[in-house]
């Protein structure tokens, strides 16, 4: 008997289907690249509701699986970049898919680098909306994803950072990161995730999921999020992002170092060291030193821009950090000219 007499790809995937679909194909969960599915059909189709889904949406899913999610969007969007790592998975997702003309399939890890998306999926996507937007008009480009919780933060941080035009995300996350996505300053769940999502977009938790939900149960809740991303809200008051980006690495790799400290660090990393002052001349003909005391330099920013130099990182709100960055890019770019 043909296994496609047995199991029909074409129908929900639920438990028992993915139970016996992996047994027949030598499958083994990965449980090190976050293998859970999402098994209530109720939810799939709630996510593909949620993103709001026309002919002129582009969308990216991450971790695409068996495909039964991507079987709904592709109903709904104009094209469907679908990307799964794992090889035997990507297989049974090519064939789900086989009826499906706007749909695209990668079978690649979506991360170059911690802090890089794949080059290569980002060009397609962008060849695409450049070649299909002149003859269509105007594309959307979403992305939908059960995303693997081992990926979740540095996926999301760097695609709000893309090049990639997104309008709107709609994400599955374990409850712990969509947390930090919506901490306030002052709380332990405040740090780099819940700036750098405050800094692009608008995220709104729409609804919390309990383990069994999913296949195999994972030992964690989750959560539904959807993001609409602005990434112009901030865009014209951070004079130097590389510099923004320093310092708040600076700030949370360190939570209980005082905000003198970790700045201290950060010039410590440009060179510039706490020895006694040298005189110089910087180009803008102002007479400045190099180094020299470095701390009380700090301290001055920090009292300039209302910030006490013993606070720490999680009482910032992100306008004072944006503010504190420009002035500390300031000072490390005119401190550079003496090193």
């Amino acid at each position: 008997m043909l296994f496609e007499d047995i199991v029909s790809l074409n129908s929900p995937h639920t438990k028992s289907m993915l139970k016996l679909l992996f047994e027949e194909r030598g499958i083994r969960i990965k449980k090190q690249w976050g293998q859970n599915f999402l098994i209530d059909q109720n939810l799939l189709q709630f996510i593909a509701k949620t993103a709001e889904l026309s002919r002129n949406d582009v969308v990216l899913e991450i971790g695409a699986g068996t495909g039964s999610l991507t079987r709904l969007i592709a109903e709904k969007a104009g094209h469907v970049f679908a990307v799964e790592l794992d090889r035997k998975l990507f297989e049974i997702l090519t064939e789900t898919l086989k009826d499906f003309n706007n749909v695209t399939l990668i079978n690649r890890d979506i991360l170059k680098s911690k802090h890089h998306i794949q080059p290569e999926i980002v060009e397609a996507i962008s060849d695409y909306v450049h070649t299909a937007a002149s003859a269509t008009g105007d594309l959307c480009i979403k992305v939908i994803s059960n995303l693997p919780y081992y990926i979740s933060t540095p996926v999301i941080i760097d695609l709000l950072q893309e090049v990639l035009p997104i309008k709107t995300m709609v994400l599955t996350l374990q409850r712990d990161t969509t947390n930090r996505m919506v901490a306030h300053p002052g709380t332990r769940n405040y740090g780099v995730l819940s700036i750098m999502t405050k800094l692009f977009a608008d995220v709104k938790v729409l609804k919390k999921l309990p383990p069994d939900v999913f296949w195999p149960v994972p030992l964690v809740d989750s959560a539904i999020v959807k993001m609409t991303v602005n990434r112009h809200r901030y865009a014209g008051r951070i004079r130097d992002y590389l510099g923004f980006q320093d310092v708040i690495r600076s700030i949370y790799s360190s939570r209980r170092k005082t905000l003198s400290n970790s700045l201290l660090s950060l010039c410590a990393s440009h060179g510039i060291k706490k020895n006694p002052a040298r005189i110089g001349t910087r180009p803008n003909g102002e007479a400045g030193r190099a180094g020299g005391e470095t701390r009380q330099d700090l301290v001055t920013i920090l009292e300039r821009v209302g910030i006490r130099p013993e606070s720490r990182g999680e009482e910032l709100e992100i306008e004072a950090l944006i503010e504190l960055s420009n002035e500390i890019s300031d000072y490390v770019n005119s401190q550079k000219d003496f090193v």
